[in-house]
């Protein structure tokens, strides 16, 4: 783990809790993320490197709300790591550095 060079200087934290916002029980969990303001740059930096690269470029389906129906995007997934907490799931993401030339901060 000594050799990990992180792609932003500040890991984002997120969690998962109730959606105090859901009247129907449509959608009862959120997930929130907070980016340290010293990791916006940096995190976009990489997601645009990244998305060039077809060896991260995957598949998925996401939700159209206009047509309403599930469609098949190309996209990059961005995981973290987590753990069960008093108040929900949580955790970090701290994706591994590219290029450190490139990514540096």
């Amino acid at each position: 783990m000594a050799d990990f060079n992180p792609a932003i200087p500040v890991a984002i934290k997120w969690s998962i809790g109730d959606n105090k916002y859901d009247s129907n029980g449509k959608n009862p969990k959120q997930v929130s993320l907070f980016i340290p303001l010293e990791s916006i740059a940096p995190l976009a930096a990489y997601l645009n490197a990244i998305a060039t690269d077809p060896d991260k470029i995957r598949k998925s389906k996401v939700w159209n709300h206009t047509d309403s129906c599930e469609v098949e995007v190309k996209g990059i997934y961005l995981n973290g790591k987590g753990r069960e907490g008093q108040y929900g799931d949580y955790g970090t993401i701290n994706p591994a550095g590219i290029d450190t030339n490139d990514l540096s901060f």
